[in-house]
Parts: structure tokens; sequence; C-alpha cells
């Protein structure tokens, strides 16, 4: 059977774009984020609509559950913050997985210009997304490549190898907004092939939902809501990881953790 993704553009990717296109027009230093690409890939009476704070804060509020607006822009700050560092140091290459309307490719491109962007995802919301490039004269730069896949029937490795990927280069993996929506089979598969492709000193940063949650044992802030929302849209959450289980996992695929935030820590970093 067949999920939304595989047939419709990711409404849970949309939902993001949503958040960081109403953080960038922020007044409040707190919130505000740099991502000015993501309001250009909205529908034009969004942006009409955006040009007003309190329609955002209506609109935010109807199509994101309670503390994912905070939670999208302190997880793209964080995220931001890496790719940044990692160009600074050197790293050859970035491979987005899941990339949804992510636009690091495009904001970052005057620092990076020297390290290969490679944005992994469904072939309906890649398409999406790179037709909206074209509708608003965005230019896509050379550096930056689409792969299509389909995680749960598609071998990461192979379309690795399909792009030309440099193995054994350091190199920055981002798996943000993914590992919860994939089966735990595609997960592990994924990690395997993350740690057998890059090189000595690269970094792989993800962030994961909670085994307790989806089991419905625990009560995290908006929890109900966000769960109803991605079951009704078809992107139900099928992986889950408890804090025990976060070291031992990445041990057991080669390696080795360096940092872990909580929603607490990133509480206090950005806001």
């Amino acid at each position: 059977m067949k999920r939304r993704v595989e047939t419709t553009t990711s409404r849970t990717a949309e939902m993001t774009c949503l958040c960081r296109a109403a953080s960038f027009l922020e007044s409040n230093p707190y919130y505000k984020s740099d991502d000015w690409v993501a309001q250009k890939l909205l529908p034009r009476k969004i942006q009409l609509a955006f040009k007003l704070a309190a329609a955002r804060r209506f609109l935010v509020k109807a199509f994101a559950p309670e503390g994912v607006y905070e939670w999208a822009i302190a997880r793209t700050k964080y995220i931001d913050a890496l790719l940044a560092k990692a160009s600074s140091e050197g790293f050859s290459q970035a491979v987005l997985f899941g990339a949804g309307f992510d636009t690091r490719g495009i904001r970052f491109q005057s620092g990076i210009t020297r390290m290969r962007v490679l944005e992994l995802d469904a072939p309906t919301t890649q398409r999406a997304k790179i037709e909206q490039y074209q509708k608003r004269g965005i230019a896509v730069p050379a550096n930056l490549e689409f792969v299509t896949i389909n995680f749960e029937r598609e071998l990461v490795e192979n379309k690795l190898q399909e792009t030309g990927f440099s193995k054994g280069a350091r190199t920055l993996v981002v798996l943000e907004g993914v590992t919860q929506y994939l089966r735990p089979e595609a997960v592990y598969s994924t990690l395997r092939t993350i740690s057998n492709a890059v090189g000595k000193g690269s970094w792989l940063v993800f962030d994961y939902a909670h085994a307790s949650v989806l089991k419905g044992e625990s009560k995290v802030y908006g929890q109900d809501r966000m769960i109803k929302g991605v079951n009704k849209v078809g992107e139900s959450w099928q992986f889950g990881l408890e804090e025990a289980e976060i070291e031992p996992l990445l041990t057991r695929y080669g390696f080795e953790l360096k940092d872990r935030k909580s929603p607490h820590d990133l509480e206090e970093m950005y806001f």
C-alpha cells in the first residue's frame, strides 16, 4: 500500500515550510530566522496573508500543533549552525535526507561554494519545490543536486552511487524530520549505509520521536494533536527511540555521540 508522500506533496514538509516562512517575518529576534527563501515557496494567497502579523499567527496556530512552531525554528537554527561550521572546517559534502522544502542549498550558497549539496527526497515533494524555484526565479546553483528516492523501497547506497557521491569524504549528513516517518528496518539500513559511505570526522545530525509518544504512554506538550495530525494526512510516525537507546544505536553503526539537545536545551539556547 502506497503512503501519501509517494503520490502527492508531503503535508508535514509544507507545515515546516510554513513555520520557517513565518519565522523569517518575525520582529522578535528570538523567533526570527534567516530563511528568506521559504516564504517564496508558499502559495501567493498565503504570501499576501503573511504580510499581516495577526494572519501569520492565525495560520501557524491552525496548521502547526502546540510547540511545533518553536521546535521548527530551533531545529532549523541548530542545523544551520552545523552546516556553517562544517563548511568552515572544509567538509566537501552535505547530504540532506528527506529534504522536503529545505532551502539551505540556496541560503548558504555564498559560504558553501566548495561543498557539494545532495538533497534526497520523494519525487512528488522534490518536484514541487523545483517547480516553485523556477516560478519564483530562484536560481539553483551548480553544486546543489536533487536525487529522488523512496526510502521504503529503494536502497540509499544505490542512489548515492548514481550521483557520484564521494565515498570516504568528510560529509555532513542531515536527517531532519525523517527517522520518525520510516519503518525501523529503513532507519537501520540508512544508518548502516551512511556509516559505510562517509569519511572519518563526518557528522550526522538527526531528530527523533520518543517511543513512548508513539505508544501513547507519554504526555509530551502538543503530542495528541501532532499524532492525530500526521495520521490524518497519511504520514504517520513509525519509529521512535528513548534517550537510553540513542547511544547504543549510534555505537552499533560506528558513530560516537558528540552532542544531544533536549527541547529544554534548545529553549535555553534560542528563546
